[in-house]
């Protein structure tokens, strides 16, 4: 969710600001929008519809099947292109600004304030929220902008593995949870929390999401920070070589290797990855070493994943007719925060108590038709928008905050 330094404008030849629509980097902008999709397919399947505290229906095909195919090409991906996404624009931030001579430090502090701000609100609002975290692991992501290629390449591995393979060792996860005041187990919790959310009380339902918060969190404390982390510094690493200056065009040939042998890895780590959680984990879930090589065998496939989706809309937008169809999307990308932020207030009015009430009664086919149609109304609103203005509203805000004056906001032909 961040952007490249702008050039000097009229206040001065040091001064920052937001980088103008022609200086953006069209493919980052098409990668943003997809990724919205996938994060807010996972949300309402998982999150909204209560998908993660209920079993999939026994007996409807259609339900299972579209839950298998959200956890296979979605699940965790979605995710992993976002903070691939905020890394890789950290790194042409960062280069725009070197290149004319500025440091961006305070600036980027500043904005990564206000993104800090934004996401707390949003935390209140909704337990799932991602920007708070991205805001504060932005500010460690300073600390490597001199390493060397290599060195984030395998900084990048360590902080993905290593934290999660030592909370799979027994007892640790449920150690480090009573340490940070909560239950062993988050089970009984979360019959509250469905209760909650499926309730008319509003009130009632914020309670109890700041309540699930702190339990999740205590959950993934012990690696999710590292998760995040490492993935900053893959898109780091991408922003650094350059492999996406001119949409890719200059890497085509390490594009095609990639998307081709992460295809067939993503395939056998997926089919792998499948066959322990239906089997092993079931017969032999004492068994240490399946445990861990399942959070190895996991990693690798959303990893791989991962860079099917990126390299091959790499590819893609290399053919006229692909390209036109995949800008489609850009408008989303120019204005992500404030498309995700909207996500939640939909999903939140469609399912919750508060709202429609749809929590419990839809199942996970359902779930994807209501995603796919607010995105779709969400495509055309920000194509609306981003004809008449510069930026989104919350990114309006945003920019305002941390630049400290008032950003223009209407296109000059309006």
């Amino acid at each position: 969710m961040t952007e490249g330094a702008g050039s000097p404008d009229a206040e001065g030849a040091g001064s920052l600001r937001p980088v103008a629509p022609l200086e953006r980097v069209q493919i980052l902008d098409v990668l943003r929008g997809i990724a919205l999709l996938g994060v807010l397919v996972v949300n309402i399947e998982n999150a909204f519809s209560s998908g993660w505290f209920r079993p999939v229906p026994a007996g409807n095909p259609a339900d299972a099947a579209v839950n298998w195919l959200v956890k296979l090409f979605l699940y965790g991906k979605a995710m992993s292109l976002l903070t691939f996404l905020f890394g890789l624009g950290f790194a042409i931030q960062l280069s725009r600004a070197e290149g004319r001579g500025q440091d961006i430090r305070t600036t980027y502090a500043r904005r990564l304030l206000v993104l800090l701000c934004i996401g707390l609100c949003h935390t209140v609002l909704w337990w799932g929220d991602v920007t708070a975290h991205y805001a504060l692991l932005g500010f460690v992501l300073l600390a490597f902008r001199n390493c060397r290629p290599r060195t984030l390449l395998v900084t990048a591995a360590v902080l993905v593995l290593v934290p999660q393979l030592v909370m799979a060792l027994p007892g640790v996860t449920p150690a480090l949870r009573v340490a940070l005041g909560q239950p062993v187990s988050e089970d009984s919790l979360q019959g509250v929390v469905v209760a909650a959310v499926r309730g008319p009380d509003f009130g009632a339902a914020t309670a109890a999401q700041l309540r699930h918060y702190a339990s999740y969190m205590a959950n993934v404390f012990g690696w999710y920070a590292a998760w995040i982390l490492g993935r900053f510094l893959l898109g780091y690493y991408a922003g650094r070589r350059g492999l996406f200056d001119g949409d890719g065009a200059a890497h085509l040939p390490l594009f095609r290797r990639i998307f081709g042998w992460s295809a067939a890895i993503g395939l056998v780590a997926s089919a792998v990855n499948t066959a322990i959680h239906a089997s092993f984990m079931e017969r032999y879930e004492l068994l240490l070493a399946g445990q861990l090589a399942a959070v190895v065998v996991n990693e690798v496939a959303v990893l791989a994943v991962t860079a099917v989706y990126v390299s091959g809309v790499v590819l893609l937008m290399q053919r006229p007719a692909w390209r036109r169809v995949l800008v489609t999307v850009t408008p989303m990308g120019r204005m992500t925060l404030t498309v995700y932020l909207s996500q939640t207030v939909l999903a939140m009015f469609l399912f919750y108590g508060w709202g429609l009430g749809l929590s419990g009664k839809v199942g996970p086919a359902v779930s994807l038709g209501i995603a796919l149609a607010i995105y779709a109304a969400q495509l055309v609103l920000c194509h609306f928008w981003m004809a008449r203005f510069r930026f989104g509203p919350v990114e309006w805000v945003w920019r305002t905050l941390a630049y400290g004056r008032r950003q223009p906001m209407r296109l000059a032909s309006h």
